[in-house]
């Protein structure tokens, strides 16, 4: 019979299928098969929908009929297996049976989502059942059912329907699902002897990720509760977590798995753990690991089209600044890349990477994304220089996506770069799927006097896009600043452009600031700290938006894009090693004691003495030290922090009792004197307060060295 379609249910029924969708989800035996009925319930509390499976071949011709004796009209949706709407029906006849047909777009698993439809919340408890028809090739029975997404349900509820004819098949994608195969389910479980916190992470053939925060997938998968989290509710000695898929249709293809060391709540480490995997009943050989906190571990296994399962034999901890092959093998295997031209790959098990070459003049700015078309592909890039060190890499896009990009990297050097497209955990990692790369140049805007700058050991470049004054300087090894107002210093550091400096109309629309070391000279090993100071907004009133980079002997060692406001500074560092490197600290803009984590440290503070002086260092591995005293209200302290060594520029904080901030100081005397002091302070209220000595920058200063404390307190009257 021949049945209307119109919008299903008001929108607030959304929150209803959400809220119900793990319960649809926890069905154990929701398998179509042409011709044999399944019964099912409906209700107004834990059964407000019912999903069911199927799977079939691409242009096959399906009926689905469901069918009461209430004559209560019901809604049938039909779903793909990433939660894509194919076809839907409501009973307008309220004949109490509908029938939906569709024709299949793809081969694969498909969800049948059965609810009553709007305006008949008054009916509680309703018995159906529903019976598949096919014209064509015969589904396999499937998997247990997952609910289709918050995104399907969305458009289901929102979308204005077509008239019953014009319901068709949706165009196929470019790439093809990977097939389903009939199996006895997989089940694979994690299993440590501690109450340290261990997350669980399965990642499937057609993109699904049972994660804690996912814990159901579309190709049919679950992950039980999530053991010891945040280490605030641990288990027994020996917890575990598990993925099930249920017997039914499971994707065929690579299925990684991730073993996360989140924290180590009993605190012991390392930890070791077993990965069991039962596969189409197959018991696959144990895999064991050990991690340290924050590190990860990662394995796979396939299942082939005919349903046998194995290991990869691909394992190992995950370390994202490993290549995923030697760089000279990679060199050697790069093939030529257009700059401008789409690029498409495809990343496998056998051949986890592909590489591509360019020629780059020096200065240019490049960016590179790649994107995954198809399959579980959790894409990685890297950018090689001529002798196949790593200029930047990248792993996520932002959090939340797994796509890769290498947005405005500038070249320091002229000759022939290397991109690397492969995945998260490159050789030994389970994710597959096609790719599209893309390489852009966008140096066609930038000011020939920046590309004609002199080449230097080591650089500083900042661009920015306004007419605003942006002060860049450098602190060197010894203390010593090079800036506009010092364009040159004795370790040999030169000013080579001073952008927008007073105000000065810039030429063209990018301007610039360039320090350097010239060739000849190496700068010394040691800290060194980089600023950038929104001076002066000169009457700009758009955004301004600057691109750091800090370049080593032609290696990139960090950059970074921010937008600062009027007044604020930018502050990063840098530590030359002995072997000629250097390693980045982290960069931000300076909004003092807010860029610290002091808190966690106050438990195990350091009580200071009145009249009794605490000493100390700041380097780059420790960045602040903490302090507390008893005091009270109506005490007066002075507070002194002297460097003793180093280049260290200090910085004093004071903390009350209620965790707020009461005094601050930088510098004795601005310019002349940069050790600091909160003097004669009088204390407020009775309570222990808290000092944190750190130096200029906090978090992001870069000036280090050894230190000297005193408190002095005057009682009250």
């Amino acid at each position: 019979m021949l049945r209307k379609l119109r919008r299903l249910l008001p929108l607030i029924g959304l929150l209803l299928l959400i809220s119900m969708s793990a319960a649809a989800q926890a069905q154990s035996s929701r398998n179509l098969v042409p011709g044999t009925p399944l019964s099912g319930t409906l209700d107004n509390t834990n059964n407000i929908v019912q999903v069911y499976t199927l799977v079939g071949s691409a242009g096959q011709s399906i009926a689905l009929t469901a069918a009461n004796t209430l004559s209560v009209p019901m809604a049938l949706a039909l779903t793909d297996a990433a939660g894509a709407t194919v076809a839907q029906i409501v009973d307008d006849d309220l004949s109490g049976d509908v029938t939906l047909t569709a024709v299949l777009p793809a081969p694969g698993v498909y969800y049948v989502t059965v609810f009553k439809a709007a305006g008949v919340g008054s009916i509680g408890v309703l018995d159906f059942t529903i019976t598949l028809a096919s014209e064509g090739e015969t589904p396999l029975p499937t998997a247990t059912p997952s609910a289709p997404t918050v995104d399907a349900v969305e458009a289901l509820l929102t979308a204005t329907l077509p008239p019953l004819s014009e319901v068709t098949a949706a165009p196929e994608t470019a790439a093809s699902p990977a097939p389903f195969v009939n199996s006895t389910g997989i089940t694979i479980t994690l299993a440590w002897n501690s109450s340290n916190d261990l997350d669980l992470e399965v990642r499937d053939p057609v993109g699904g990720s049972l994660y804690w925060t996912t814990p159901t997938v579309n190709s049919g998968g679950s992950l039980s509760p999530n053991v010891n989290q945040g280490c605030g509710v641990t288990n027994a000695a020996n917890p575990t977590e598990t993925a099930v898929w249920l017997p039914g249709g499971v994707p065929v293809g690579s299925y990684e798995i991730l073993v996360y060391f989140q924290e180590a709540c009993a605190g012991s480490a390392p930890q070791t753990f077993t990965i069991n995997v039962v596969a189409n009943g197959t018991t696959l050989t144990p895999v064991t690991g050990t991690l340290l906190p924050e590190q990860t571990f990662v394995t796979s296994f396939i299942i082939d089209a005919d349903g046998a399962a194995s290991l990869t034999g691909l394992a190992g901890i995950v370390d994202e600044q490993i290549l995923p092959a030697p760089a000279a093998q990679i060199l050697a295997n790069a093939v030529p890349a257009a700059v401008g031209t789409a690029i498409t790959g495809t990343i496998t098990n056998a051949q986890p990477y592909q590489a591509y070459q360019f020629q780059s003049s020096a200065n240019e700015v490049v960016s590179i994304t790649m994107q995954a078309t198809s399959g579980s592909l959790d894409t990685y890039l890297a950018l090689l220089d001529a002798g196949g060190a790593i200029v930047r890499f990248n792993d996520d896009l932002a959090p939340g996506v797994t796509d890769s990009a290498l947005n405005d990297v500038l070249l320091p050097n002229s000759g022939t770069y290397t991109v690397v497209a492969t995945r998260y955990a490159k050789a030994i990692g389970g994710t597959e799927g096609d790719y599209t790369l893309t390489i852009s140049s966008a140096s066609a805007g930038l000011p020939e006097a920046f590309l004609a700058l002199p080449r230097g050991s080591l650089e500083v470049r900042l661009l920015w896009n306004t007419a605003a004054d942006l002060q860049l300087l450098l602190r060197d090894a010894a203390g010593d600043s090079v800036f506009d107002d010092r364009p040159q210093i004795l370790s040999g550091a030169i000013l080579g452009a001073d952008g927008n400096v007073n105000c000065r109309a810039p030429q063209g629309n990018t301007a610039f600031s360039y320090i350097y070391y010239p060739q000849t000279i190496q700068p010394r090993l040691g800290s060194y700290e980089v600023e950038v100071w929104y001076q002066n907004a000169c009457g700009e009133t758009r955004p301004t938006t600057f691109s750091l980079f800090i370049i080593l002997n032609g290696r990139e060692v960090y950059s970074a894009t921010a937008q600062p406001l009027p007044g604020e500074r930018f502050l990063t560092s840098f530590t030359i090693g002995a072997d000629g490197t250097a390693q980045p600290s982290d960069g931000g803009i300076y909004r003092g004691l807010a860029s610290l984590d002091y808190q966690s440290q106050v438990e195990n503070a350091s009580v200071i003495v009145p009249g009794v002086p605490a000493n100390g260092s700041i380097t780059p591995d420790n960045k602040f030290d903490v302090y507390v005293f008893d005091g009270q209200a109506g005490d007066r302290v002075d507070i002194a922090m002297n460097a003793t060594s180093g280049t260290l520029d200090t910085t004093l904080y004071l903390v009350g009792p209620r965790g707020s901030q009461l005094a601050e100081n930088d510098d004795v005397v601005p310019g002349v004197n940069k050790n600091s002091l909160i003097p004669n302070f009088t204390l407020p209220e009775t309570g222990r307060y808290i000092i944190i000595a750190t130096h200029f920058g906090a978090l992001y200063g870069g000036t280090i060295g050894t230190y000297t404390l005193n408190l002095t307190v005057t009682p009250a009257a």
